[in-house]
C-alpha cells in the first residue's frame, strides 16, 4: 500500500467531494494525533490519502459548503444548499493498515 499525505483537513474534504466513488471519511486515533483517511486505488494497487489532527473532529459529520468554502463538523446530516455533509466512520480496531506503516505515519 502507498500512501499519500494531504496538506490540511480541507484537501481531504475537496478530494471527497469531486469524487464520485467514496463519500465517507475513516477516522483512527493512532497514538497522540487523529488519522482521518480514504482508501482507494487500482486493481493492482491501493493508496492511503490521509491527514493528521491533533485535535479528534466533533461531531459524526464533517461538513463542506461549496459555495463559501467553509469546512466544519456536525451530529447529523444537515439540509442546506451548497452544505455537503460527509460521514466520519470511526475504526475501532482494525488490521488494514498495518503496524509498520502506522508507525511511519506517526513519525510524519
Amino acid at each position: 500500500m502507498k500512501y499519500v499525505q494531504l496538506r490540511s483537513l480541507r484537501d481531504l474534504i475537496m478530494l471527497v467531494a469531486s469524487s464520485p466513488s467514496s463519500g465517507v471519511i475513516q477516522h483512527l486515533a493512532n497514538g497522540s494525533t487523529h488519522l482521518y483517511f480514504l482508501v482507494g486505488g487500482t486493481l493492482h494497487e491501493m493508496f492511503l490519502y490521509f491527514v493528521k489532527e491533533k485535535e479528534q473532529i466533533k461531531g459524526s459529520f464533517i461538513t463542506y459548503n461549496a459555495y463559501s468554502g467553509e469546512i466544519g463538523s456536525a451530529e447529523k446530516v444537515l439540509h442546506e444548499p451548497n452544505v455537503s455533509s460527509f460521514p466520519v466512520v470511526e475504526i475501532v480496531n482494525q488490521d488494514l493498515l498495518p503496524a509498520d506503516l502506522l508507525s511511519r505515519l506517526d513519525g510524519l
